[in-house]
């Protein structure tokens, strides 16, 4: 997770998108995103237009998903195991 300032441009805020998400996302300058915030929870979520219509799971799903894995490690671990 890297730390992203708000900065002013002209009377708009913005902020900057780190080059490894960029890369990673295979973005470049001119292409359009689609940004949906969940203001209860202080969060955006910023996806390229061409997604628009998919489904993307939520960070809420992956909290619940990592504290499910954590509890449940070595049930998991054993059920891997199963053929």
């Amino acid at each position: 997770m890297k730390t992203q300032k708000i900065i002013k441009v002209g009377n708009s805020l913005a902020i900057t998108l780190p080059a490894y998400f960029v890369k990673e996302g295979k973005l470049k300058v001119g292409d359009e995103l689609i940004v949906e915030t969940a203001p209860a929870y202080q969060t955006a979520y910023i996806k390229p237009k061409k997604l628009a219509g998919k489904i993307h799971l939520t960070p809420e799903f992956f909290n619940w998903l990592n504290k499910f894995t954590k509890e449940n490690y070595d049930l998991l671990k054993e059920l891997a195991k199963t053929p």
